[in-house]
């Protein structure tokens, strides 16, 4: 039986906390995002942001910082 080399595209989505006043604002302050890990994914068509949460504590307790490394 034949052999194939099979390249596929995988999607790594990147984790940053970030402590802001809104959404605009967590998105323009790159310069201050904390890395989180990463997670996998297939989805690539936007930015998803998760919160606003009221502590740090509070965000790192939040199913959204799931990550795969």
């Amino acid at each position: 039986m034949p052999w194939f080399i099979v390249q596929t595209e995988r999607k790594t989505w990147t984790k940053y906390l970030v402590e802001a006043n809104d959404e605009e604002s967590a998105l323009a302050s790159s310069d201050n995002w904390e890395y989180w890990g990463y997670l996998d994914g297939d989805d690539t068509d936007s930015d998803i942001i998760a919160g606003p949460f009221e502590t740090r504590a509070t965000a790192l307790a939040d199913a959204a910082t799931h990550t795969d490394g």
